[in-house]
């Protein structure tokens, strides 16, 4: 049996275009370490497909939605731009500078 390369980068982890990671919600760039994953279905509901999030947008999706919202309204990330909710967020994380502190309650 072949050992696993640990130093190889998850599939999700790798772009192809080479440019900077961003949050798919507020679309600021950031280091991939700063980048998180978001399951569009949670996994304790089986879902497998992820995008990368910042953490203030990904604690404010936590926080806005239970997971059997997210399973039923918000599972593509069309979904979760076009949410009424996030709608206040979205406008006033994107006029933040990327990498800001932001307090997320």
């Amino acid at each position: 049996m072949a050992r696993k390369n640990r130093n190889a980068m998850p599939d999700w982890f790798v772009q192809q275009d080479r440019s900077p990671p961003a949050c798919v919600l507020c679309r600021h760039e950031y280091d991939r370490a700063k980048l998180t994953k978001h399951h569009l279905v949670p996994k304790s509901r089986g879902g497998t497909e992820t995008v990368l999030l910042c953490r203030p947008c990904h604690k404010t999706v936590h926080a806005t939605f239970t997971e059997k919202e997210l399973e039923r309204d918000y599972d593509t990330v069309e979904a979760l731009r076009n949410a009424e909710a996030l709608h206040g967020w979205i406008s006033w994380i994107r006029k933040r500078k990327p990498g800001k502190r932001i307090r997320v309650r």
